[in-house]
């Protein structure tokens, strides 16, 4: 009863925290800011404002812990666990993105027509914006688009989702593979696009685990950062017709079966396999020293 009581006590001032920060985010829209100016600083304020901040002060707040310390930032990252990290992603990504074409071709049963309609709705609205934001074919804004969208929304949801909501989860004594899901959930829902809801809930359990594998949230974050980056790189070569508009379509099939895919699939599982059974890709995610490793009470009950 008190694992949960924790559970929701931090959710609250977390989703609370994150409210305050996107209201203040909101005033951005009263700056005298145009076009591609406003985007970035709404960007740069709900990042900061409603991910970072929240996810600090909560840990702060609700177990009195140094959050840096609570929510692993406070080392350097691996370069091996880097090395790794890329080559899961690099191996895995013929079959995210046959998994984002199956999402994006999904039918709903006309029971559901009025809230597939609306899904689409929003779906369109999001990559309308997106085209704006990434239409350039000028260099600067493609490198501010990689620092803010790519970066700096890397390091924010992974504070927020992962540091924040996933490492509480496990911190409360949640098996670990709950919290990873749970967190990939909430991460994947929170974005409101249903048709890319499947693919997002994949890469939230991958940078999840990468994050319980590693002990580092620096290894995410880098993961995140990178996955927002290639988007930014890829959209931006297409627009200057260094690639094909195909490029995305990297490995998919439309029809029969996704070999790539399949393949792409059991190499991951292989690499996943081996690293594990070699002790490399084992849980190093720890409770912050502060904290008695056999007992929750010890900590709440000193607040």
């Amino acid at each position: 009863m008190k694992k949960f009581i924790d559970i929701c006590q931090f959710v609250l001032v977390l989703m609370g925290l994150m409210i305050c920060g996107l209201f203040v985010t909101s005033l951005i829209g009263l700056l005298p800011l145009h076009g591609n100016a406003m985007q970035w600083g709404i960007i740069s304020a709900q990042n900061i404002l409603a991910f970072i901040f929240p996810a600090l002060l909560t840990w702060k707040m609700c177990f009195k812990v140094n959050p840096f310390k609570a929510i692993e930032s406070d080392k350097y990252p691996s370069v091996k666990m880097i090395g790794i990290t890329l080559l899961i992603y690099i191996v895995g990504m013929p079959a995210l993105n046959q998994i984002v074409y199956w999402n994006q071709e999904m039918s709903l049963p006309e029971v559901f027509s009025g809230f597939e309609e609306w899904c689409r709705n929003m779906e369109d609205q999001a990559e309308a914006l997106t085209k704006d934001l990434l239409g350039s074919t000028n260099l600067l804004p493609t490198i501010i688009n990689i620092l803010l969208i790519g970066v700096l929304t890397g390091i924010g949801e992974e504070f927020f989702f992962r540091g924040a909501f996933q490492r509480m989860l496990i911190w409360c004594r949640v098996n670990h593979h709950a919290a990873i899901w749970i967190a990939a959930t909430v991460f994947s829902a929170l974005h409101f696009q249903f048709f890319g809801f499947i693919p997002r809930l994949l890469l939230g359990a991958f940078f999840g685990y990468i994050y319980w594998w590693s002990g580092n949230i620096w290894i995410n974050a880098f993961a995140h950062a990178l996955n927002n980056s290639l988007v930014i790189v890829s959209t931006w070569c297409i627009n200057k017709g260094f690639l094909s508009e195909e490029f995305d379509m990297m490995g998919v099939s439309e029809g029969g079966l996704p070999v790539s895919a399949i393949i792409s699939c059991v190499l991951v599982a292989a690499i996943i396999y081996i690293l594990h059974q070699r002790g490399v890709l084992s849980g190093k995610a720890k409770l912050p020293a502060e904290i008695p490793s056999n007992s929750l009470e010890n900590a709440t009950e000193s607040k």
